[in-house]
């Protein structure tokens, strides 16, 4: 379940930051998205924070005035809620209170063979070289059933600053299996069907900015209780 979230307008200063679970993220980036060959282009974007990826936010489109914000770490906390696109613009801090976040429980165990990782020769594109890598699931019945081949990343030039960004998988442990690859923002993601006979999941990087954005676990919220919880955005 989604829930639409309220903004509360107040200065960030007047919250007691000692006691709470904090997330900060320090870049916004955009990019164009389609879910395969014939399907409508959409708006995306990924709130990062470039040193730590043990954590990630990304908003969709969820119609003409909102955006689906999901949320997740790498300790099985996540969120998924609504918000009013310009609401979400304006805010510098998310504060999950009880009703829009749960605990997954039952968390992919550990694998340091489930995905390889190819550093593959810089590619060039309207005359200049990109470094570029190619990503994909070890087992071929995980390929199979996810119906994903390949996966292609052509990485933006003077973003090494930046933890590459892991969007084949929400699992965590592509930020161990993915220790030789070259940092970036990536400029372009698009991978394979499991059969080869179309891209899906196609990013083409539009912008990105640097940000100061937050967002909040209150004290006297436990997210690994077995309950619904409530999106607050201040």
């Amino acid at each position: 379940m989604k829930y639409k979230i309220i903004l509360l307008l107040f200065l960030l200063s007047s919250l007691t930051v000692s006691s709470q679970k904090k997330y900060f993220f320090d870049y916004i980036i955009e990019y164009k998205f389609q879910a395969n060959q014939t399907s409508k282009v959409e708006r995306r974007y990924l709130l990062t924070n470039s040193k730590d990826d043990t954590y990630e936010c990304r908003v969709y489109e969820e119609d003409s005035l909102n955006f689906s914000i999901d949320f997740r770490d790498e300790k099985g906390i996540r969120s998924n809620s609504i918000i009013d696109k310009s609401e979400f613009f304006k805010a510098e801090t998310i504060s999950l209170l009880c009703e829009s976040i749960h605990y997954q429980k039952e968390r992919h165990k550990y694998d340091s063979g489930r995905f390889d990782f190819i550093n593959k020769k810089d590619t060039l594109i309207n005359g200049i070289y990109y470094k570029n890598y190619a990503m994909k699931y070890n087992k071929i019945a995980e390929s199979r059933k996810y119906n994903r081949g390949i996966s292609h990343y052509v990485i933006e030039n003077n973003t090494e600053f930046h933890l590459p960004l892991m969007m084949f998988s929400g699992v965590f442990d592509v930020c161990e299996t993915s220790k030789n690859i070259p940092n970036g923002i990536a400029k372009e993601i698009f991978t394979l069907s499991y059969d080869k006979k179309q891209y899906v999941f196609v990013y083409k990087l539009l912008q990105f900015v640097k940000i100061k954005k937050y967002i909040i676990i209150p004290k006297n919220c436990n997210p690994y209780k077995s309950i619904p919880l409530k999106l607050i955005f201040k």
